[in-house]
């Protein structure tokens, strides 16, 4: 198993951050008690799972089954029209 931080947001969504995942439970857990000393009123969870998590860019999820974002948002062109 693998054990991951994630912080969760104002619209109730999840975020995890790269490097915020541990061999250990026990790890993970003195990472969120650590991240909400330095980040108080922001709720965290260790969430267990097998595969890993995106280590490149943040990533987020509102269900702990769908996991998407990506830190990159990607706005049709039309949407601005033409850019110099």
């Amino acid at each position: 198993m693998i054990y991951s931080v994630l912080e969760q947001h104002l619209d109730g969504s999840w975020w995890y951050h790269p490097g915020y995942t541990f061999d250990t439970e026990e790890k993970a857990q003195e990472k969120a008690d650590d991240f909400s000393k330095r980040h108080e009123g922001r709720p965290t969870t260790v969430f267990e799972h097998e595969e890993k998590l995106p280590q490149s860019y943040a990533t987020c999820t509102k269900n702990f089954k769908t996991f998407g974002f990506g830190g990159i948002v990607e706005w049709p062109a039309s949407r601005f029209g033409e850019r110099q």
